[in-house]
């Protein structure tokens, strides 16, 4: 790893000193053409009401798209997108002619008519039904296709399993086609010994653990809730912007890329507290009294429910949602080497009244790329590498725009050497810390942190930077589409303030130095690897 580390960073002072004998003036220029009246001016538009939201599929991401793509091309950047068939406009015209959009079809998923679950439990020769009502006793998590089934169900507690405490709800169960039934959260006890990191990650294993067990389905339950599900607001209740907390208002639907094979359907479902004491009673099991004993570890033994089953019936409606990613090429003097820069640019939509703007997320992410794009044109320079400049749909709906990029390439996969991240760039980590921001990369390439660094120091780019490298770089944003494929990434992240994923994330809140500087450290960083050997 050292020897990797010292030719990383001698070819980079190899790289930067020729790129200052031939352009470090153009550089400079363009660096110094990236300026907070240029952004404003971008983002003004994006994150606007006349794009609605941006949501996937829906008019207003239609347009912010073709807003997008127009500014591409008046930048000179190439398009990088679907050849066209038709003769629409001056960004995709004329057959044969590649255009910037690369267009495809979302599945959009939503309950259907049909929701139905109910306990049955047999005692001797009667056989007592319980019927439980949707959106109040129970909930489902979306599925792909109509599924119907009946079976045994089986308490495991929290269905909790972790090696460092040696716990394991799972030990002595048999889940093989059975529904697995859990409360929600840990056990009391590891609450004291595990960190927030440990805990989150035993929760995750155990949908993995139901899975490898052969388990039907996870039947998952708060003891204090009293519903379940999607609870529609009425229009009056949510009639004034100036509701601290508006409602969106309508159920999420659930989407999904189009493939071969049925997606991974196993069974998800939320009940309430009095559906989980209908499925307890005659056992003499007091959820109560099972959470007071978790708190010491003094859990014994689980009710025997083998008595009881679940019956399951739910149908979805499916339509398909068109959508397309923004791509742009700027080529370099090696095709087979190419850095891809993206963000997402779609965001919530509107509903109820109310438009999820999205300025922050994604709105400042999708105006640096676009910046950045502008800066690499105006140098006059043509890179060493190719760089991709992708905005992408979706990623909202599960980075599905990013997923869809990747897997239909239209060069090798093994050409992409790096991703180069941007989402909600333009916030202060809090007020009292505006110049810090993280640097999440791939732990291999140590080169980027020493690049960014003289790049600061250098530039005079007033950034603190709390360097976090990975072997699996962490967050629920398009850099995982290429950690899923061993692509090195890099992503600098600010804040994540209070105003997330609501009406309030306006460009009124935004803190336009923050974002200038990411965006002037990303493009000196970016310039430097395009123009490297490493």
């Amino acid at each position: 790893m050292r020897e990797k580390f010292t030719v990383f960073c001698s070819l980079l002072l190899v790289a930067t000193s020729t790129i200052g004998q031939t352009g470090e003036e153009s550089f400079t220029r363009s660096l110094n053409n990236i300026n907070q009246s240029a952004l404003k001016a971008q983002l003004g538009f994006l994150a606007s009401d006349q794009t609605e939201g941006r949501e996937a599929g829906e008019k207003g991401e239609y347009l912010a798209a073709a807003y997008i793509a127009s500014l591409l091309q008046l930048y000179g950047v190439n398009p990088g997108g679907d050849f066209s068939r038709e003769r629409n406009s001056s960004i995709d015209a004329g057959s044969g002619v590649r255009t910037y959009f690369q267009n495809f079809f979302l599945i959009k998923n939503a309950p259907g008519d049909d929701q139905i679950m109910k306990v049955r439990v047999t005692d001797g020769k009667t056989v007592r039904t319980i019927s439980f009502t949707r959106n109040i006793d129970f909930s489902t998590e979306s599925v792909d296709q109509d599924i119907e089934i009946e079976a045994p169900v089986v308490f495991a507690g929290y269905g909790f399993k972790n090696e460092k405490l040696t716990y394991d709800d799972f030990s002595k169960l048999d889940l093989k086609g059975k529904f697995l039934l859990r409360i929600s959260g840990v056990p009391g006890f590891a609450k004291t010994q595990l960190s927030a990191a440990e805990l989150a990650a035993s929760s995750r294993e155990t949908e993995i653990n139901a899975k490898k067990m052969g388990a039907a389905g996870i039947i998952e339950f708060d003891p204090n809730s009293t519903v379940t599900g999607f609870q529609p607001v009425k229009e009056f209740q949510n009639m004034s912007p100036s509701e601290e907390n508006p409602a969106y208002g309508r159920p999420w639907p659930d989407y999904s890329l189009p493939g071969k094979k049925s997606q991974d359907n196993f069974l998800k479902i939320h009940i309430s507290a009095k559906s989980a004491n209908e499925i307890f009673q005659g056992t003499g099991f007091v959820t109560e009294e099972f959470i007071k004993k978790s708190e010491s570890n003094n859990i014994r033994s689980f009710p025997d429910l083998k008595d009881r089953t679940i019956y399951l019936k739910t149908t979805v409606k499916k339509e398909t949602v068109g959508v397309r990613n923004v791509i742009g090429m700027i080529p370099g003097k090696n095709p087979d080497k190419i850095i891809v820069l993206g963000a997402h640019y779609d965001h919530l939509g509107k509903a109820n009244g109310f438009i999820w703007n999205g300025a922050d997320d994604n709105g400042s992410g999708t105006v640096g790329v676009m910046t950045i794009a502008k800066a690499i044109m105006e140098t006059g320079i043509k890179p060493e590498k190719t760089i991709i400049i992708a905005l992408w749909t979706a990623e909202e709906e599960g980075l599905l725009g990013s997923r869809y990029f990747v897997d239909n390439l239209t060069y090798p996969l093994k050409d992409i050497i790096l991703n180069v991240n941007f989402d909600m760039i333009s916030r202060y980590v809090s007020e009292s810390e505006p110049k810090k921001v993280t640097m999440v990369y791939t732990e291999s390439f140590p080169g980027f942190r020493t690049i960014t660094e003289k790049n600061i120091q250098k530039y005079g780019i007033d950034l603190i930077v709390d360097f976090q490298p990975s072997k699996d770089p962490p967050g629920g944003s398009d850099h995982r589409s290429f950690v899923a494929k061993g692509i090195p990434v890099m992503r600098f992240k600010p804040g994540h303030r209070e105003q997330y994923h609501t009406p309030a994330d306006e460009i009124s809140t935004l803190n336009w130095d923050i974002m200038e500087k990411i965006v002037k450290i990303s493009f000196a960083n970016i310039w430097q690897l395009a123009n490297s050997e490493w």
